[in-house]
């Protein structure tokens, strides 16, 4: 039986590990929340100490955790790279920037792969079984973990290393960008006095048909703190994003607006179709 380590039970992880243990993997879990390792536990992983305690063993390693918390989770004494072994495939899950990967890459041990494979699809597609994988690696080290990665949804191997983030993050500058222009769709219907509910319905009609069903899909839960950390990802991918990503920048603005709009909540990502993220003079009082 092969042993599979998964770092970073949020949201994701607590949908994706139930369906390793179910596909006949030995499945060691670490998160530093102990509320979500008892998840984890609960679903039939073998609860970790650490990040390196949970790679020790492991023939493949899946890091799910956010961009900015890399450093920390692959490296140091108490990192994953410090528990992995000779053959062991480091698979890097996050939506993070070519550099990350890089870092983490050149700091691996002897005999230790390391693949980007950033996830395209929320909970509702990890619950489901159909993530695809943008995996970016050696093509014989992609084939070795397509049985980890098939139980969960789909692989698709982009290219070489560090290709895997370089897409995801190209497919989020037209994401994010919806996303931000839904909730100024909406700013201008607050400013022309008309309603959500028909303006949302009319996007629904044309192109952007996806995209609102996906803000409005309270089955594919995500709060919108993720979307805009996303965005700051984003944006430190390059050099000068004011003027090489315009939109993602303005967009990013609008979206951390949206998140703090009620120090008092944290709105989730269907919450960018209310008004509770408008603007301030047309929030509800």
């Amino acid at each position: 039986m092969s042993t599979v380590a998964v770092v970073g039970i949020g949201d994701m992880g607590t949908e994706i590990v139930p369906h390793l243990v179910s596909a006949g993997f030995d499945v060691k879990a670490f998160d530093i929340v102990s509320e979500r390792l008892d998840r984890a536990c609960a679903a039939g992983a073998r609860g970790a100490s650490s990040a390196a305690d949970a790679a020790r063993g492991a023939d493949v390693v899946l890091g799910l955790v956010m961009s900015e918390d890399i450093p920390t989770a692959y490296l140091g004494t108490d990192g994953i790279l410090a528990g992995t072994g000779d053959g062991t495939v480091v698979l890097i899950g996050s939506t993070t920037t070519p550099s990350a990967v890089e870092e983490v890459s050149a700091q691996a041990p002897d005999g230790v792969t390391v693949v980007d494979a950033p996830m395209v699809g929320g909970v509702r597609y990890a619950r489901e079984k159909s993530l695809t994988f943008l995996v970016g690696g050696p093509g014989p080290v992609v084939d070795a973990i397509e049985p980890v990665l098939t139980p969960l949804g789909k692989v698709r191997h982009v290219g070489e290393f560090g290709s895997g983030v370089a897409y995801k993050l190209i497919t989020n500058v037209a994401i994010m960008a919806a996303e931000a222009g839904i909730r100024e769709a909406l700013d201008l219907a607050d400013i022309l006095g008309k309603d959500y509910d028909t303006a949302l319905e009319l996007m629904s009609a044309g192109p952007l048909s996806a995209v609102v069903s996906r803000a409005l899909d309270t089955t594919n839960p995500r709060p919108l703190r993720r979307s805009a950390e996303d965005d700051d990802t984003l944006t430190t991918a390059v050099d000068d994003p004011a003027t090489s990503l315009p939109i993602s920048t303005a967009g990013r603005e609008r979206l951390w607006e949206a998140v703090d709009a009620d120090p008092d909540d944290e709105p989730d990502f269907v919450d960018l179709t209310r008004k509770t993220t408008s603007r301030r003079p047309y929030r509800p009082r």
